[in-house]
């Protein structure tokens, strides 16, 4: 289950909390700040192929609200206050096109049900009244193809089962979000993930023929889709996607072809004051056939809370821009864990912090982030840590607007297979573009020291290039090099060398209007010390990715 950068495995998103901006650390940041609409570098393009799979199974979506008599356009028997323009409304809105979402159910279009604001050909399914029964009757349609070339020599550091060979990846999503009134809606999203030419075959995250991605509903109060600075309450019930903070522990997998999904509960309270999340969810593990996707079949449960309290106020924030501090517990388990020690069930506990401040149009960016994890591993006590920090700074000012930054990340590792307890960290479900971009199926945050200095740049508006290096230490010589899902990929046995290797890494995006994206990227690991001594097999890794992606 490996992840990578617009291919076999990476997971960047953006998160659906008050996001950090550091998420743009890789291909967050693909448009200049100047562009409205910043578009996710990491919404890859699907095979048009799979579109007529989808369209068969949503046709029906589409067809009832037209069954029903419904018009691309509000009912004449709305009031003049409902259909005038009115900034800020909560039926109008400003007339312009929220910004595309990783997980797409953030997304609010009910600023269309003025009609003056429909000026773009696609408003006509972004806003599909329903029984001529008000402005908060709706539905949206939605979705994202991409379409991706993978080469890779040497997988798993010539330890795996591809070696010198190219394949093709692709993803459809498509997604209609149904609004019954303002206290209720109804979010789903389909997904095909194909493969063709990877031997010897798919792995599970780059197939899943037909199934839903997600499919909950929302019980909401005020309203469904209130902004940040508004007080809500939503209880999500179903399939559902779910990333969380600076997404080194909780994210939706974006770079593999089959992202990640959970079935359960979630409970969010938002504010002006800060936002809460209560969940408990089963992991959704995919099968790859139609409909197939059985959540008795999951190992792997989370649970737990999750805070961001804005520090900024009126009167601070001259000298608090934008700071916010994000408290946090997360419980996890995991039937048949895979670690340096062996096999068994895992009951893990995450107690942790984190004080960061976004991106901006200019200055200084940073993320401080502090995990403690306790448990037990079978009959033996877990005691486990990881810390992060990431800096960047941006000059507007300068050309090509640069932006220069570094992280350094910290996770534990076991310091002896015999003792009663077990070190390892376990980051869980984390993004993979912290760990190598398109190498995440080879390297991870378990047992592991990471440096990356990074150089982002700016041509253009619309051009973004990404200069990243890749440092890897394991942090316990004693314990195993883990990969970004966590298995194991060499054992601590092997050596007594720290050093693991180094990458130099590039990603150039290239933004095409609002709904088109196209992004290259090329890393070559050479590998150090504890892959090099008494590892006969083992070589340096070369991976190169190309994908289109096109989002509506």
């Amino acid at each position: 289950m490996i992840e990578s950068i617009g291919s076999d495995v990476t997971d960047d998103r953006s998160s659906s909390l008050p996001h950090d901006g550091l998420s743009d650390r890789f291909f967050n940041n693909l448009t200049d700040v100047n562009l409205r609409f910043s578009i996710r570098t990491y919404k890859r393009v699907k095979p048009f192929a799979n579109f007529l799979p989808i369209a068969n199974a949503i046709a029906s979506l589409v067809l009832i609200p037209s069954a029903m008599g419904a018009q691309p356009s509000v009912s004449n028997s709305l009031s003049t206050e409902d259909t005038a323009i009115q900034p800020q409304s909560i039926v109008s809105g400003y007339p312009v096109a929220p910004t595309y979402t990783l997980t797409r159910y953030d997304e609010d279009y009910s600023f269309l049900a003025n009609p003056a604001n429909r000026t773009k050909p696609l408003d006509r399914i972004k806003y599909i009244p329903l029984f001529d029964w008000g402005p908060f009757y709706f539905v949206t349609l939605g979705g994202n193809v991409r379409e991706q070339y993978v080469f890779v020599e040497n997988d798993n550091f010539g330890l795996g089962s591809v070696n010198n060979h190219g394949y093709w990846l692709q993803r459809v999503m498509l997604y209609a979000d149904w609004h019954f009134g303002p206290f209720v809606r109804t979010f789903v999203q389909l997904k095909s993930d194909l493969e063709e030419g990877r031997e010897p075959g798919p792995r599970p995250i780059d197939r899943k023929r037909l199934d839903f991605n997600q499919a909950f509903i929302d019980f909401s109060y005020p309203r469904t889709n209130l902004s940040a600075d508004k007080t809500s309450l939503t209880l999500r019930l179903g399939r559902q996607e779910i990333d969380l903070g600076d997404e080194r522990l909780i994210a939706v997998r974006e770079g593999p072809n089959a992202r990640q999904s959970f079935d359960g509960a979630r409970l969010i309270f938002n504010s002006p004051q800060g936002r809460v999340d209560l969940f408990a969810l089963r992991a959704d593990s995919d099968e790859t056939g139609y409909f197939d996707n059985d959540p008795g079949l999951s190992h792997e449960n989370l649970w737990g809370l999750y805070s961001t309290i804005p520090l900024t106020t009126k009167s601070t924030a001259a000298t608090l821009n934008n700071i916010s501090l994000d408290l946090f517990y997360i419980g996890f388990s995991h039937l048949d864990a895979a670690f340096n020690q062996g096999v068994g069930d895992e009951v893990r506990h995450s107690i942790g912090g984190r004080l960061w401040r976004a991106h901006h149009i200019n200055g200084l960016d940073f993320n401080l982030l502090g995990v403690y994890q306790f448990g037990h591993f079978g009959p033996k006590e877990i005691s486990a840590f990881s810390t992060a920090i990431d800096v960047g700074y941006k000059f507007l000012g300068l050309q090509w607007a640069p932006r220069v930054a570094c992280s350094l990340q910290i996770s534990s590792g076991d310091s002896s297979s015999h003792d009663s307890r077990l070190e390892t960290f376990n980051a869980m479900f984390p993004a993979g573009y912290y760990y190598g971009g398109g190498l995440i199926g080879q390297v991870g945050p378990a047992n592991a020291i990471i440096l990356q200095p990074e150089l982002d740049l700016h041509p253009t508006s619309t051009l973004g290039i990404y200069l990243k290096g890749l440092f890897v230490w394991r942090e316990d010589t004693a314990d195993a090099l883990y990969n970004t899902p966590g298995f194991p990929v060499l054992p601590g046995s092997a050596n007594n060398k720290r050093y693991v290797g180094a990458s130099p890494e590039i990603l150039v995006t290239q933004q095409f209007g609002r709904h088109t994206s196209l992004s290259v990227s090329y890393y070559h690991f050479y590998r150090g010390g504890f892959l090099t001594e008494n590892q006969p097999n083992t070589k340096d890794v070369d991976y190169f990715s190309t994908w289109l992606t096109y989002t509506f």
